[in-house]
């Protein structure tokens, strides 16, 4: 089955979301601390390639995105990946406070995570045919 081209394009735009925010920093001292910050460096400070959560998720979202562009497109796929890299950016985000804080990088990859499952989800729901508030009688 051939995919029309928003379909093959659909996934694309989140992950170049996600991409993006990998090669951000993740961590930050926090603008609003007061005091003396220790000397130290954690992964992510420098972008989300020093975390295992930016090791994971870029090489995922570029392999869905050649696969939809190629059109191989899994919703499922991009919908596990989407939910999954949602939870475990949002369980990065709620790990720092006081000092160090989540950074740009953390937060551009959940909205594109948010995205991925986001568009997955519709895209699920259309193609079972499944009842949405839109379409209820």
């Amino acid at each position: 089955m051939a995919f029309p081209l928003r379909e093959r394009l659909a996934p694309v735009l989140p992950s170049l979301v996600v991409a993006a925010g990998v090669f951000l920093p993740w961590i930050q001292v926090d603008p609003a601390h007061d005091g003396p910050v220790i000397s130290v460096y954690y992964g992510g400070m420098g972008n989300g390639l020093e975390l295992v959560h930016g090791i994971v998720l870029l090489p995922t979202v570029v392999l869905l995105s050649v696969a939809a562009l190629a059109g191989r497109r899994s919703r499922r796929a991009e919908l596990v990946v989407g939910v999954v890299g949602t939870v475990a950016v949002l369980r990065f985000i709620q790990l720092w406070d006081e000092t160090f804080v989540s950074a740009a990088g953390a937060w551009v990859t959940l909205v594109g995570c948010l995205l991925l499952a986001g568009v997955a989800a519709v895209d699920v729901v259309r193609e079972r045919g499944l009842p949405t508030l839109a379409r209820s009688p």
